[in-house]
């Protein structure tokens, strides 16, 4: 049995962890069907398991068959296949874009630990910096379809952005220089913000992301924000809701894994302390 608990909760409700569960299963199997639409073999263990049997794996043999099948496609395959996919996305985000003129919509997710620091949580995003495979953003979410960790922090991803339609080629820049969209909690240790871009062309796609991470004695809490443009459909608002969830319970399940030594305590420990003070400026 766990020895750590994780809480979600969206628009005051607490979400039970076994309807996230049922959202990631449902995902496998929108990704198994257009695996099988696009001559994709599916492997688990190097046997290609046909489309009926894929969609009756458990949903953590669905997570190692997808993993496993991204990571033998490799990055630029990947971008292969879902070429057109990328393009209509594109065209997507260029006119949501160019049509927004009103105030930004969020979609925000909040979440307590217990038992899972926030010196976990970082260890388990330098993990996924270091090994910049598709193995372990694949685990993590089944609509991840590409990831590159980048200088300073940046990441180029393809994902399907709020579950909507096609996946999006991002380019994900963090730094000062994004306008924080909300007001930062007084009780932030630490702020994750970054403005999206298309990798192609880098156009802005005025999609803003701002995570607040907390610490507490016990474990952490984190508002994950993500600020879309204002004629960005309610579908994706709604839908990317979910795929936070899915994403850092996923996170947070490998975090809690992560076994700090002292050097890590003691470095991490003041950096947080360096960036609480430095969030609240």
């Amino acid at each position: 049995m766990d020895n750590f608990k994780i809480t979600f909760t969206v628009d005051g409700q607490q979400v039970p962890e076994a309807k996230i569960y049922e959202m990631e299963l449902s995902r496998y199997h929108k990704v198994f069907t257009d695996f099988n639409e696009k001559a994709i073999p599916l492997k688990l263990n190097g046997r290609i398991i046909e489309l009926a049997d894929a969609l009756q794996l458990s949903l953590e043999d669905a997570r190692e068959a997808l993993a496993q099948t991204k990571e033998e496609i490799g990055k630029e395959g990947m971008l292969t296949y879902y070429s057109q996919e990328i393009d209509n996305a594109d065209q997507m985000w260029t006119d949501i874009a160019k049509n927004s003129h009103g105030p930004m919509q969020q979609a925000i997710v909040e979440v307590e630990t217990e038992n899972i620091s926030l010196i976990q949580f970082m260890l388990f995003n330098q993990s996924l910096a270091k090994e910049n495979n598709l193995y372990l953003p694949s685990k993590i979410h089944p609509e991840h379809y590409y990831f590159e960790a980048g200088k300073g922090g940046t990441q180029t991803i393809v994902e399907t952005f709020g579950m909507y339609k096609d996946p999006s080629y991002l380019h994900l820049v963090p730094g000062d220089h994004v306008t924080k969209p909300i007001k930062v909690d007084g009780d932030t240790s630490m702020v994750m913000l970054g403005q999206t871009l298309l990798m192609h062309g880098l156009k802005d796609t005025k999609i803003i992301g701002m995570h607040q991470l907390k610490d507490k004695p016990n474990g952490m809490k984190v508002k994950l924000g993500v600020f879309l443009p204002s004629d960005a459909p309610e579908e994706i608002i709604e839908g990317h809701k979910w795929h936070l969830m899915v994403e850092f319970n996923n996170g947070l399940h490998i975090a809690a894994g992560k076994h700090p030594n002292w050097l890590q305590k003691q470095i991490l420990g003041a950096a947080i302390k360096k960036m609480a003070k430095k969030s609240q400026a």
